[in-house]
């Protein structure tokens, strides 16, 4: 039996449908999202599990809003099972930028900000762009407006877009980021597994500031199951080592796929003959010092 490890979950979403339009959530795939997700459905997920923080990621309400009404919204929300972080959505090439991050950063939760960059010009779904952002100067530009305002950035992008990214990023030394999803590994495509496996590598050795979020296994995987998702984890923490990784439940995303107890239980399975220290980087310290969270305060 592996053991029970305190976690920092680093990849969660809260809905409420009534309060925002997730044009996302119109696409069939996502049928099942269509209701809220709330702190203390979290808390009911979570169940007995020793849950140290959480980092809310940006859900994809509608661009079409002020960005900061979701972050609000975060902050007036009852305490849920842990404390919590928040990464905001933005514009990297809106004219106001600077303005959007001051009005986040009023909100001492906020710590980081995603923009989606996993573009495909073919897609009918809301959340992937049409148009490569890591090609545009202008959102470039705004990148590096984010250390200046204390904020880390949260990467999406898709394999063959890792080395195009790792070259923005290594130019951005100041700025801290995590990439997310894993990279997401395109299981049962073995060319485009290579290029997962280059492109990750190139980022894990070309900045060195970066760390890897695993999380979207089932979105990678579709289904959990340690035997799928294990030997992508080990894979990835051994590209980018236990010390540069943390883990996500990407919940309720991941929700139709296993339950928040298989989720983090199965990460434990994978991770048993991991060392002590790398277990406690790997399940929360990794998180901890990226995301900037205090459990003191």
């Amino acid at each position: 039996m592996a053991d029970v490890l305190p976690i920092v979950d680093t990849h969660l979403h809260f809905l409420d449908l009534a309060r925002f339009a997730y044009p996302w959530t119109e696409h069939p795939d996502f049928a099942s999202l269509r209701r809220d997700y709330l702190p203390q459905d979290w808390q009911a997920d979570a169940g007995e599990r020793e849950v140290l923080a959480g980092v809310h990621v940006q859900a994809e309400v509608d661009h079409a809003i002020d960005p900061a009404q979701e972050t609000a919204w975060l902050a007036s929300l009852p305490e849920p099972v842990a404390p919590m972080v928040h990464v905001a959505y933005a514009d990297l090439r809106a004219a106001d930028l600077d303005d959007v991050l001051a009005r986040h950063r009023a909100h001492p939760a906020v710590r980081g900000i995603r923009q989606e960059a996993w573009f495909d010009p073919q897609s009918t779904r809301a959340d992937i762009p049409r148009v490569n952002l890591l090609s545009d100067p202008t959102w470039r530009a705004g990148l590096a407006r984010l250390p200046v305002h204390g904020l880390s950035f949260d990467l999406l992008v898709w394999p063959h877009q890792l080395v195009h990214a790792a070259e923005i990023f290594a130019a951005l030394p100041q700025l801290a980021v995590v990439v997310e999803h894993t990279g997401l590994p395109p299981l049962g495509d073995a060319a485009g597994m290579q290029l997962w496996r280059d492109g990750l590598a190139r980022f894990a050795a070309t900045v060195p500031h970066a760390v890897l979020k695993i999380s979207a296994m089932a979105f990678i995987a579709s289904g959990w199951t340690t035997g799928v998702v294990g030997p992508i984890v080990r894979e990835a923490l051994e590209i980018f080592g236990p010390q540069r990784c943390m883990l996500g439940s990407n919940f309720p995303v991941d929700r139709g796929a296993a339950s928040y107890a298989e989720i983090w239980s199965g990460y434990e399975q994978i991770t048993a003959d991991l060392s002590a220290a790398e277990r406690t980087a790997l399940f929360s310290g990794t998180a901890l010092r990226t995301y900037h969270i205090d459990l003191a305060s």
